[in-house]
Parts: structure tokens; C-alpha cells; sequence
């Protein structure tokens, strides 16, 4: 045998045994599992596609295969379509596909998307949850959604509610109010989830259960009576059920070390699965059978693809390059940089630690940020290894502390650098908020740092265009909050600029430097802004005043333009002379009578 017959057999058996290695993978952390209606197939979502796999086990098959994640999946009642949620077109929105696979078709085009709970039982809609104009906390409402490509939605009811399940005919639905995040365990209080009934046909609702501990994830047998969800009553969430109008609950599992989450149940009733730790296990509830862990596996080619492609969502802190071309911002927790034409982001820091509050220097040849990184928040800097080229097109960056302590720092902000100002002289320099609210600038290495105001309370402050004074807002002892004038290098005390007993915040300088805007309160509760002219000729002219001198110096410019020239005379026309009469005609001569 010669020597290329056996490196032709040793690279076949490396081959081999990497494909071995694939088709032996076990399958772990399998998220959001769905049943088909006759209990035979679950879909799932797994490395960010919708996969399905047989009930009892087995290897894998693909359904989707994005960049994006593709989550949330739900058999449709006659089992013959899959619909899901995608991230692909931005935000989540709504897609569905063929059970065995195929080209998806988005359904949803919301800006907000909607997380996919159900298909309703006529297989002629679905049943979401969805945000929408409503703000901050309860923000989560139930909606109907026509099975309709952009369909119209209709709100089931004008009130919060999250983890909906509807019953069999579509008359009721199960929801979930109140409630911590999903692994917290061990809860019991007035924020715990409650179970909820809401009726669609009489419009009224009936809270399912009285218990200090959490309920969560609702489902409904096929006789529409049963219901089953989680409960934190034991220790841990495990599976219950309960018939409505009975007062006994039973329950199904007892696991003490971790909590179920994430059940699902078939329309015929006959399985429940669920995901405990890292495995999905069934449950048939009326055996009230033990958990039965399903073996899952993957055969296939490696899923690790050369090039590694990524959706920042969430993008926050951002900050533009003085001549607007380049953008910093914070997306996943790292720092990223891109143009503003060609949009592929440079990512700048790359730590398990968070950063925050990205800021150029005046020069653009300097990324300040905060970071985490080390175990404590500290204020750094980031350099482009040859930033003539822009940030953008840099693939390495030097990143280096500014600070170094285990004080909080917070709100950067950077000094402008117009003017040589004391001991500083024209370096650049940077402010921030340490502890608890005090005032601290530093040259932009870190260097010669020292706190110029020291506060008990957090505060908001500007930099003038110049770089020689700070406008600041602060609260005092007695919790009234007002703005003060404060000259950097000068040896005096700040000037109270506002003097009111209401609050005064939020301060900023207007680009020329002459005005001061800020929020406060002068009547009532109604907040206004507010701006003090900081040149005492100004201050001293009225509204009406300014738009006098604006209007005479219209009328005066205007006036004072040179007059246009008049074109030049032509010389007349040559008169014609005048045209002479015609003869006049004699007339006719008459015939002699006969």
C-alpha cells in the first residue's frame, strides 16, 4: 500500500469519527416545545431554528434554517403546518411554514411583534401577546390575530395579562397576572403570579385558585374543564391540574431540585411535555405516570458556520463622531462601531463585563466608555490602531482604564477643548459623576483628576461651549432642586441661576453660550422649559423687543441694497410718414334716361 493510500485512509477514518461524534450529540437546553395535536411529534426550538423530533425520541429535523432566532413554534389543529416566531425581518414577528419544512411566509409585520401562544382551534387564527401603547410595567395585552397575511388585531380585553392559553372552542381564556421572572423559585407575596379566567362571551373574569405562591403557565385539556399549570406550591414549580368548579388541585410532579418550565400539552390530551434542567420530559396526565426523559440527538454536519453572523438588537447609548459619519453604541454588552453608510459595526470591546455610556472626544480620535470589567465600574478608553482610517474600517483597538477604584462612575461627558484653561492648560478632559452624585474631571488618561463638587444626590450637568463653566442642577438639604453657574478654574463659589422653591432640572447651554435652558415647575404641576439669558442686555429686552430689532434689521438690509439699474434707453423708432389718403373716387356716371 503506498503512502497515499493511507493518508487517504487516515484522513477518511478523521472524517468518520467526526461524523460519529455529530450523530452522537445529545441534545440539550432545548427551549419553548410545542406538540402536535395527535402527541406524536414536538417541535422545538434549538441553536436558534425551529426543529421537530418524535415524542419518544430520537434524531432531529430541520424545519428552518436563519441567521436569525427562530423561536416559539405551534402545530396548527389539522397538524400540517408549524407557525413560529422569527427575528429575521426585525423584530418578532409572526411566520408560517409547511410541518415538514419549506420557505416560511411571514404573516405579522407589526413594529412591536407579538410572542405566538396558540393556534385557535378552528386553525382560522392564533393567539398572541403582544406590547402595545401602553407604557412601562402591564404593558402586556392578549390578542386575536386572523390567520391573514398583516392581519388585523383584535384585543381580547382591555387589561394586562401574560402566558394566555385558549380553551378548545375559543370561548375562554387562561391568563396570568402579577409574578416574578420565570427562575426565580420560592417567591410567596402580593407580587405572585395569579391564575386568571377571562370568558369572551360574557366579558367577566374569575381568578382560578387563592395562593401566596407563584402560578404560571396555563393549559387546557381537550374536554375544555381540566386545566393544568405550574405552581411554586411545593418549593419548586412543578405540574398541576385542576378541574374548574372542583376545589381540589392535584399535583403531577415532584421535583425538588429545579422548577418545570415551558410545558406544552396535545390537543387529544394524552401527553404533556415539559423541559426540567437540560432535558424535555413527557408526562401522560391521565396515567399520572412518572416523568419520562426524552433522548434526543443531532446527525448531521457540523452546525458551527465559518463565518459567524449576529443581530444586535437593542442597540442603546449611542454616540456620533463630531462630523455625524461614524456611530459608537452598546448592543449585548460590548461596544461596537460602524459608519453611517456601509452600517457593518466593528465590535470594540468583547468581555463578559457591561459597558455603557460611549462618548467621542472632541478630536473623534478617542471612545470614552464604562465598563464593568474587573469586578468594579470605571471609566474607560478605547483607540483605534490607525484611526486616519476611521473606526470603521480598524480591526484592533487599545483599550485602557481611566479610572481605578471601587467608587460607581457615571454620566461622562467631555470638556470641551476651545480655550487654555488653568492648570490643564488646552489638554483634553473629561467629567463624571463618582459615588453618590460627587462632580470629577481628569485629562483623558486619568491624570491629574480632582472633584470639583461634592453632592449627596445625583447630578445633571453641562458643559459650556467654551469649556470654562458647568451648568449643574442639586438638590439641597431640604430636597429643592435648583441650577447653579459654576466657573471651572476660577476660585468662586457656584451662582444659584434659577431661585425657585419647585424644581429646576436638567440643565443645558445653547450653542452660542449666552442661554441656559432647563425643565422646572412655575405653575402648578405642569413642567415647562425654562431659559435665562445670561448677557444682562438680553435679558433686559422683551419678546417683543427682539422681534423690533429682527424686523429692523430686515427692513435696513433690505433698503440699503443698491437700487437696480434701469436698462438703457433705446432710441425710438423711425417714425414712417404718415400714409396719404386714396383718392377719393368719383362717382359712378349715371345713364342718360331713355
Amino acid at each position: 500500500m503506498t503512502s497515499k493510500h493511507l493518508i487517504f485512509l487516515y484522513c477518511a477514518l478523521l472524517m468518520g469519527l467526526n461524523n460519529l461524534a455529530h450523530a452522537n450529540e445529545r441534545v440539550r437546553l432545548a427551549s419553548s416545545p410545542a406538540l402536535s395535536p395527535d402527541a406524536k411529534t414536538i417541535a422545538l426550538s434549538w441553536r436558534g431554528d425551529i426543529w421537530t423530533v418524535p415524542v419518544e425520541g430520537g434524531n432531529l429535523t430541520r424545519i428552518t434554517s436563519h441567521a436569525a432566532l427562530d423561536n416559539y413554534a405551534a402545530f396548527s389543529p389539522d397538524s400540517k403546518q408549524l407557525a413560529f416566531c422569527s427575528e429575521r425581518n426585525g423584530g418578532l414577528q409572526l411566520f408560517v411554514v409547511s410541518a415538514k419544512g419549506g420557505t416560511p411566509k411571514q404573516h405579522t409585520f407589526h413594529t412591536e411583534g407579538c410572542r405566538l401562544m396558540d393556534w385557535y382551534g378552528d386553525g382560522k387564527s392564533f393567539l398572541v401577546s403582544a406590547q402595545r401603547d401602553h407604557f412601562w410595567r402591564h404593558s402586556e395585552r392578549v390578542i386575536k390575530l386572523p390567520g391573514t397575511i398583516n392581519p388585523r388585531e383584535e384585543l381580547l380585553f382591555d387589561a394586562y395579562g401574560t402566558e394566555p392559553a385558549v380553551s378548545p372552542d375559543g370561548t375562554k381564556v387562561l391568563f396570568i397576572r402579577e409574578g416574578t421572572p420565570w427562575w426565580r423559585k420560592g417567591y410567596r407575596g402580593s407580587q405572585a403570579g395569579q391564575l386568571w379566567l377571562y370568558d369572551t362571551k360574557s366579558k367577566a373574569f374569575q381568578r382560578i385558585g387563592q395562593s401566596k405562591a407563584e402560578f404560571r403557565s396555563p393549559l387546557w385539556g381537550p374536554d375544555g374543564k381540566t386545566i393544568y399549570y405550574l405552581s411554586a406550591q411545593s418549593g419548586s414549580f412543578n405540574l398541576w391540574a385542576h378541574c374548574l368548579g372542583a376545589r381540589k388541585h392535584h399535583q403531577l410532579t415532584s421535583f425538588e431540585d429545579d422548577s418545570v418550565v415551558s410545558p406544552c400539552i396535545s390537543r387529544d390530551g394524552t401527553q404533556i411535555v415539559f423541559r426540567h434542567l437540560f432535558d424535555l420530559y413527557r408526562i401522560s396526565p391521565k396515567v399520572r405516570q412518572t416523568p419520562e426523559l426524552i433522548d434526543i440527538h443531532y446527525a448531521g454536519d457540523d452546525l458551527q458556520p465559518a463565518v459567524t453572523r449576529k443581530v444586535l438588537r437593542g442597540a442603546q447609548d449611542v454616540a456620533f463622531t463630531s462630523d455625524g459619519l461614524e456611530i459608537a453604541f452598546v448592543a449585548g454588552g460590548d461596544v461596537w462601531v460602524m459608519d453611517t453608510v456601509l452600517k457593518e459595526p466593528k465590535q470594540v470591546t468583547n468581555t463578559p463585563a457591561e459597558e455603557s455610556e460611549v462618548l467621542f472626544s472632541a478630536d473623534n480620535n478617542i471612545l470614552y466608555f464604562l465598563s464593568d470589567a474587573g469586578g468594579q465600574p470605571d471609566v474607560w478608553r478605547a483607540e483605534a490602531k490607525d484611526v486616519r482610517q476611521g473606526w470603521w474600517r480598524n480591526d484592533q483597538f487599545t483599550l485602557s482604564k481611566i479610572t481605578d477604584d471601587a467608587d460607581t462612575e457615571h454620566r461622562l461627558a467631555v470638556r470641551p477643548n476651545k480655550a487654555k484653561l488653568g492648570f490643564l492648560k488646552s489638554k483634553p478632559m473629561i467629567s463624571f459623576l463618582k459615588g453618590r452624585g460627587d462632580l470629577w474631571v481628569s485629562e483623558s488618561s486619568g491624570k491629574n483628576a480632582r472633584r470639583i463638587l461634592e453632592s449627596w444626590n445625583s447630578v445633571d450637568y453641562d458643559w459650556s461651549p467654551d469649556g470654562k463653566w458647568l451648568v449643574y442642577a442639586i438638590s439641597d438639604a431640604d430636597f429643592n432642586r435648583d441650577v447653579f453657574l459654576y466657573e471651572v478654574d476660577a476660585e468662586k463659589p457656584p451662582f444659584n441661576l434659577s431661585r425657585h422653591p419647585d424644581d429646576d432640572f436638567s440643565p443645558v447651554w445653547s450653542p452660542n453660550g449666552k442661554t441656559v435652558a432647563f425643565l422646572g415647575r412655575r405653575t402648578g404641576t405642569e413642567v415647562d422649559i425654562c431659559y435665562v439669558q445670561l448677557e444682562s442686555r438680553a435679558s433686559q429686552e422683551s419678546s417683543r423687543d427682539r422681534k423690533l430689532n429682527e424686523a429692523a434689521k430686515k427692513f435696513g438690509a433690505a433698503r440699503r441694497k443698491a437700487p437696480a439699474k434701469e436698462p438703457p434707453a433705446k432710441d425710438p423708432p423711425a417714425k414712417e410718414p404718415p400714409a396719404k389718403d386714396p383718392p377719393a373716387k368719383e362717382p359712378p356716371a349715371k345713364e342718360p334716361p331713355a
